[in-house]
């Protein structure tokens, strides 16, 4: 049994039908009931990584662990000190319900540029939670992705509606920050691969697409895939940051977070051949295959 915790998002839920295509039995972990919508063959454990009493059904009898849940950059902190609580401890629960039963092996699903951070920032506590992952005694992989594209991704998505909106989009810092975008199925397959090849554990693995592009070239990509031409705007990080504070007292869903200019001063590139080179696959580019599939493909 493979268990994936945070199955209801959106990287979550193209692994779970990743693997059920393949014929594996999947336990999807929600927080919600109306997360489901999964296929038949796949069990649905409702539980919280914040409430440790929740995590023994989750994990028990689990052969596998994919560690997917996670308070992402682009969602408000709901409250003072969530993103700790839910990476970093949530995490540290997560370990020891695993520990508790008996679990095999386990795959986190962190980001490109982790690192400790400063104290308090959301990177810190995404360094947290790999760290409770290398601590947890636990055979484990850490996969650590640049942003995701393919259908309902959150990044792309996004800014394709300021790209309809506006007729400028902000750019956090100018628009030469680069990105190296990884489609999500793509992103899906290295995942089952670190459930399967003992030779990718014990360590992380930074991953992306075929290509590296700048924001500025994400923005006129994403662009053309909607027929509208669409430049970027210089905004400096530290107007963005005061913005973005701003925006996340008065709006329940502001375009724009704290946590998510804190990334954008950081670009998101790896290796060009880190997928080949670790994986043995060469990724999809994100202006081909946007040119080729739109926004939902």
């Amino acid at each position: 049994m493979i268990c994936v915790t945070g199955a209801g998002g959106f990287v979550g839920r193209h692994l779970v039908r990743r693997l059920v295509s393949l014929g594996r039995p999947v336990r999807a972990v929600v927080r919600h009931p109306d997360e489901a919508g999964f296929p038949a063959e796949v069990e649905v454990v409702v539980a919280d990584v914040t409430r440790p009493e929740t995590l023994g059904r989750a994990v028990e009898g689990a052969g596998a662990l994919v560690h997917a849940a996670a308070l992402v950059a682009n969602r408000t902190e709901p409250y003072r000190g969530a993103y700790d609580a839910v990476n970093r401890v949530g995490t540290e629960n997560v370990a020891a319900a695993a520990r508790r039963a008996g679990v095999g092996r386990w795959v986190l699903l962190s980001g490109l540029g982790t690192s400790r951070g400063r104290p308090g920032s959301y990177l810190a506590t995404r360094w947290g939670m790999e760290e409770a992952v290398r601590r947890s005694q636990i055979p484990y992989a850490i996969l650590q992705p640049s942003v995701c594209f393919g259908t309902g991704a959150p990044f792309v998505t996004e800014l394709a509606r300021l790209a309809r909106a506006l007729p400028v989009v902000p750019a956090i810092g100018g628009g030469g920050r680069r990105f190296q975008p990884i489609w999500v199925e793509d992103l899906a397959h290295c995942l089952v691969l670190c459930l399967d090849d003992d030779g990718l554990l014990g360590a992380a693995h930074p991953v992306g697409g075929a290509e590296q592009v700048t924001f500025r070239a994400i923005i006129q990509a994403i662009g053309r895939a909607i027929g509208r031409r669409r430049t970027t705007v210089f905004v400096p990080v530290a107007v963005a940051r005061a913005e973005a504070r701003l925006m996340a007292r008065v709006l329940a869903r502001p375009p724009l977070t704290p946590a998510a200019v804190e990334l954008f001063t950081l670009d998101q590139t790896t290796r060009l051949d880190a997928v080949e080179h670790a994986f043995g696959f060469v990724p999809r580019g994100f202006t081909a295959h946007l040119a080729a599939h739109g926004l939902d493909g």
